[in-house]
């Protein structure tokens, strides 16, 4: 029953009316939108439920109607709209009184503007609607009109990263006065000079906040902008000034121009002067575009390169920015460089970051992780290497006597970001290397007396340990993000707990080495625990162990020197060396000679592998 009931809703039907008279669509269409249920639930929703005001219902590029609760943005298409005219759930009788539609274009701004321009001003400021007006109520219209044809003027232009310059009112009647020369300056009305003068100050309001834009912005508000951000700013700088200048160069700002200086206005100087800053800006635009335009091919390589080959391509791009700095004229200031070499720093990091995969780092494979970190802090390390070397060599980029300026600001300007990640990098990496020590415990085993109560000790912390680290390493948020504090305090957990887990290993450690039954079963000892000997807290109690070693061997020492002159003793009283069974004599005493030597050799070698001064 639900189902006919919702087959039959007439509201579902007034919808599919608007929408396929809208878009001069079939009523399939339709059907295939509220097919899905989803999208059908999404139209219910609004028509029952009063907190839902708007709906949108926009056509995609394959030709599907895709529903949506609000204006967020209707795409490259048009749109339809429908809005309750209060907040209450529809009925079918209310449809038509509770609720008003429309359609909107992909550019409602273009499209008001085009209303403004050829619908709104026409109509308002004919003369012959004002009939009935007062003159001040008349005035006061014209000015609304033109403030608003303004507006929209300029913000369209805003939207498309250009400035407009509005024009002033009345600017149709400078024209006769610009032609009939200087006699007729004294005749214009003041009201006109007024125009005149208030536009310039809007002019140089516009202008002037454009020349006061810079590139560090991005940085400055806490963005992670990279090279392409600098060169598209550049690039968007400079259409915007040429915009600016083209306008300058108009014949009717040219005329206004002309008339702010026959009528000696105290206005004219502050504009020839945004004329020459203009002028002077777009020509360091240029300049500056010029010499970023070689770069740009070269980022792109970086971001195209994997991680791995990203280390051979540094090299190119610090030289190409060792080549902008020693050749621009204008790009050659402290703040211009650090900003693009902090944006090249925010490029590696973001491809360190791509090439980790935050959410798998943890996760994933414990020692190809490891050697994916180890790989990434090595690629930002040879960039700070390669840095200080070209800093170390700014010389040999002189060129015709011209001195090249040194950079004398500090690194940590530049380094600034990049090193807060290679720190992350690091403690990411001590976790990592923790991981891989304490999963060496799997395999444990000692022998002797304590041998099963060690081992069974040993397996314990491990199964706490990996329970540990899982509990870490499930936790949610990036930990690459430098500025997630969580990350930071339960690492500072996590290292508390193995600092306590160490302390339990170091006293296994040496039970277990005291249990030894000999030398050799000492070094196996050592040879079970590995480089967790090199943690600091089982280090302190190993390395006191290390002189029993040195004892244990001087004693084994002494154990073969003994055998050996036992064995010479024997031949010279008996005549002949005892050898092993069913041996000849040159062989048995050959033999015996070689099993006493890797009786001291094989301990001998295994003291190459402690680490310890």
């Amino acid at each position: 029953m639900e189902n006919e009931s919702q087959k039959v809703d007439q509201r579902f039907e007034f919808l599919e009316k608007c929408v396929s008279k809208a878009f001069n669509v079939k009523s399939d269409r339709w059907q295939k939108c509220v097919a899905t249920e989803e999208q059908r639930q999404l139209i219910q929703d609004f028509l029952d439920k009063s907190e839902h005001k708007t709906l949108v219902i926009s056509l995609n590029s394959s030709g599907q109607l895709i529903p949506a609760l609000g204006l967020s943005g209707t795409g490259k298409y048009k749109s339809v709209y429908f809005v309750k005219r209060c907040k209450t759930a529809l009925s079918s009788d209310k449809m038509k009184t509770q609720l008003f539609c429309g359609d909107v274009c992909h550019s409602p701004l273009e499209q008001f503007s085009v209303l403004v321009e050829k619908v709104v001003e026409p109509v308002l400021s004919n003369a012959r609607n004002h009939r009935d007006f007062p003159h001040v109520v008349s005035q006061d219209l014209m000015r609304h009109i033109h403030v608003l044809k303004n507006n929209v003027f300029v913000i369209a232009g805003q939207v498309k990263g250009k400035t407009h310059l509005p024009v002033p009112p009345g600017f149709e009647q400078f024209e006769p006065v610009a032609h009939e020369g200087e006699k007729s300056v004294h005749l214009v009305d003041k009201r006109l000079i007024h125009s005149m003068e208030t536009v310039v100050i809007d002019w140089s309001h516009q202008v002037y906040k454009v020349l006061k834009k810079d590139s560090s912005e991005p940085l400055l508000e806490g963005k992670n902008p990279t090279p392409h951000a600098e060169i598209k700013f550049w690039k968007n700088r400079l259409a915007d000034l040429q915009g600016i200048h083209n306008q300058f160069q108009s014949p009717r700002v040219l005329m206004l121009a002309e008339l702010l200086a026959a009528v000696d206005s105290s206005y004219y100087p502050a504009f020839a002067k945004m004329l020459r800053d203009v002028s002077e800006a777009r020509n360091e635009t240029r300049d500056i575009n010029t010499f970023l335009k070689p770069i740009e091919r070269l980022v792109e390589d970086v971001e195209n390169a994997d991680f791995s080959e990203v280390k051979g391509k540094i090299a190119p791009l610090m030289h190409t920015v060792c080549l902008i700095w020693a050749n621009s004229k204008y790009y050659n200031s402290p703040a211009r460089i650090i900003v693009l070499l902090q944006e090249i720093c925010n490029l590696l990091i973001q491809q360190a970051r791509s090439f980790l995969n935050p959410e798998d780092i943890l996760k994933g494979d414990v020692l190809e992780s490891l050697s994916r970190v180890q790989m990434a802090i090595d690629g930002l390390t040879h960039f700070k290497s390669t840095y200080e070397d070209r800093r170390a060599n700014l010389s040999q980029y002189q060129r015709n006597q011209n001195e090249v300026k040194p950079w004398d600001f500090s690194p940590l300007l530049v380094f600034v970001g990049l090193d807060h990640f290679m720190k992350r990098l690091r403690t990411i990496e001590t976790l990592l290397l923790t991981v891989v020590d304490m999963m060496k415990l799997e395999k444990v085993e000692f022998g002797g007396i304590l041998g099963k109560s060690l081992s069974q000790r040993v397996q314990i912390l491990h199964e706490d340990f990996l329970e540990t680290y899982k509990t870490f390493s499930e936790k949610p948020y990036d930990c690459l993000d430098v500025s997630n504090v969580e990350f930071e305090a339960d690492f500072m957990e996590f290292q508390l707990k193995v600092e306590n887990t160490e302390r339990q290993l170091s006293t296994i450690f040496c039970h277990a080495f005291d249990d030894a039954a000999g030398l050799e079963h000492a070094f196996k000892v050592l040879d079970m625990f590995g480089r967790l000997l090199e943690r600091p807290l089982i280090a302190a109690d190993a390395h006191t162990r290390y002189r029993m070693l040195i004892k244990m061997f001087d004693k084994q020492l002494e154990c073969c020197k003994l055998i050996f002159k036992q064995q010479m003793q024997t031949g010279e009283t008996q005549g002949y060396s005892p050898v092993s069974k069913n041996m000849p004599v040159v062989a048995g005493g050959l033999k015996f000679v070689q099993q006493l030597k890797e009786r001291i050799q094989i301990p001998y070698n295994n003291f190459r592998f402690i680490n310890h001064p």
